[in-house]
This record gives structure tokens, C-alpha cells and sequence, in this order.
């Protein structure tokens, strides 16, 4: 009996998945071994080192932790301040540094003594900054009422109610202090806290030492500082060079002026200026 072949039902069909008609695995063999000489040919030979890749990536990552951790900074510097103080236009211009004090007695300063130069760097910290402006909603928020005097901005013309930064008072309070340790100095000269007599003198001196010692308490700073013995002395000494965390005065200053929409009443220390 004459055997006939037949084909399992589907294998005609799966032989010719793996080896299309015309090609057999011979020739399929062939073309694929040339297929690879030809793209190693095209390909280039030299390949980027896994430690360049690795240091790239690192780098990147770094940049992008260092962009995304000042962003946070700056943002909970700003929530810490409109947290823990008195609301205020200024608050995006607070920044904070650390500072060593340098509380070592006779070392000179500009605004330390009397005379033109040491009146002039007060002023510049003070009487020159000028006023800033805040609007009806802002008055309310710092709980101000509505009769308070009203400024247009200079530039915009726009109509708000006319501030100051605190900072800039207390300054300006201290400033008078060191001025009364020169009373006769300034007397002679002829300065507007001077002219009006010692009775209103001493109403301003007592009203600059009342807000003085109400601002150091209400700031309370809780820094500390450590004491040594010099040789002969039987009392202990304060060490008074010691790191402050400080708001960026140069920061606020700045903020301060941009903001301007007039000077305070400058008096006049030296008329000859």
C-alpha cells in the first residue's frame, strides 16, 4: 500500500513565519551574518563609557535637589516670617544670615561719636530710607483705621495709606540717644531734637528708651554668649563676639527703598552741608 504524505494542519503555516518562501535557513543565515558585518560597519566602534553616563546623571540630580531646596528655603522663609510677625509689605524681603557680633569695647565704627561723617551714616539708615505706601486692604490686616493719612505713589499714582517700617523708627530712636551722650555738641550746632528745649528733649529721650526696651523684649533674642577671667580681675567677663541669626538688613533696606514714596522730615544736623 502506497504511503502519501500529508502535512500536520498549521505546520505549512509556522514554517513560513520562520522561513518566508524563496529563503531557506541557509540563506537566511547568510543574509543575517552579512546584515550584521553591515551594521557593525555603519555603527561607530567607540561607545560612551557607563561611568561618563553615571556622572552626568549624578550631576543632574544634584542640580536639580540644590534648585528644588532654595526654592523650598525661599518659600518657608516667607511662611516663617508672615507666621511668627506683624504683618508687613516688606515680609518677601526677609532673608536671613549669620552673623558674629563684635562687641569688642573701643573698636571704631561709622556710627560711633559725634560730627558730620557718623550724622550722615545714621541718616543713610534711617531718616533717608523715606516712607512706604499700603492699601485699604492692607490697612485693615495690620488693624490701622481709615483716617490715617493717605499718599499717592509717585510713579503710579495710585492711592494708598502712607507706613513706615518699624526698623526704621527704632533707629532712629537710637540715633537720639547717641546724640544726648553729645548734648553739648549738638546743642551747639544747632539739631531740630536739640532746639526746642531740655523738657521736650527729655520727653523724646524718655519716649525712644520706652519703645527701645519694648522692641528688645518683644524680640527677646535668646542667644547666648560665654564669660572668661582676665588676670587680677576677680569678676568674670562677657564674651560678647558671638554668632546672631540675623535678618539681612542691606535686604530690608533695599526692599525699603524701591518702595519709597517720600522721605521723612530730615532735620537739619549740619546746615552748612
Amino acid at each position: 500500500m502506497a504511503s502519501k504524505y500529508e502535512s500536520i494542519k498549521g505546520e505549512d503555516e509556522k514554517f513560513e513565519d520562520v522561513f518566508p518562501p524563496g529563503r531557506t535557513s541557509s540563506s537566511l543565515s547568510e543574509s543575517t551574518l552579512l546584515d550584521e558585518e553591515e551594521q557593525r560597519s555603519i555603527r561607530p566602534q567607540a561607545r560612551t563609557p557607563r561611568w561618563m553616563w553615571i556622572t552626568h546623571a549624578a550631576l543632574l540630580g544634584l542640580s536639580l535637589t540644590m534648585f528644588v531646596s532654595s526654592w523650598f528655603a525661599r518659600v518657608s522663609t516667607l511662611d516663617h516670617v508672615r507666621q511668627f510677625s506683624a504683618y508687613s509689605p516688606a515680609a518677601k524681603a526677609v532673608k536671613y544670615d549669620r552673623v558674629k557680633f563684635n562687641g569688642t569695647m573701643g573698636e571704631g565704627s561709622p556710627y560711633v561719636g559725634k560730627g558730620p561723617e557718623v550724622d550722615e551714616a545714621w541718616h543713610k539708615i534711617s531718616y533717608d530710607i523715606g516712607d512706604q505706601m499700603i492699601t485699604p486692604e492692607e490697612l485693615k490686616i495690620i488693624g490701622m483705621p481709615e483716617s490715617s493719612l493717605k499718599v499717592k505713589h509717585p510713579q503710579t499714582g495710585v492711592e494708598g495709606y502712607r507706613v513706615g517700617l518699624e526698623v526704621f523708627h527704632q533707629l532712629h530712636c537710637l540715633n537720639l540717644l547717641r546724640q544726648v551722650t553729645y548734648k553739648e555738641y549738638y546743642t551747639e550746632i544747632g539739631n531740630g531734637n536739640f532746639a526746642s528745649g531740655d523738657e521736650e528733649l527729655q520727653m523724646h529721650t524718655d519716649h525712644c528708651l520706652e519703645m527701645l526696651r519694648k522692641n528688645i523684649e518683644c524680640n527677646a533674642d535668646i542667644g547666648v554668649f560665654t564669660f572668661y577671667m582676665e588676670e587680677g580681675d576677680p569678676l568674670p567677663w562677657p564674651q560678647l563676639e558671638t554668632f546672631h541669626q540675623c535678618r539681612n538688613f542691606e535686604a530690608v533696606k533695599e526692599w525699603a527703598l524701591e518702595n519709597s514714596v517720600g522721605n521723612m522730615e530730615r532735620p537739619d544736623v549740619h546746615p552748612d552741608k
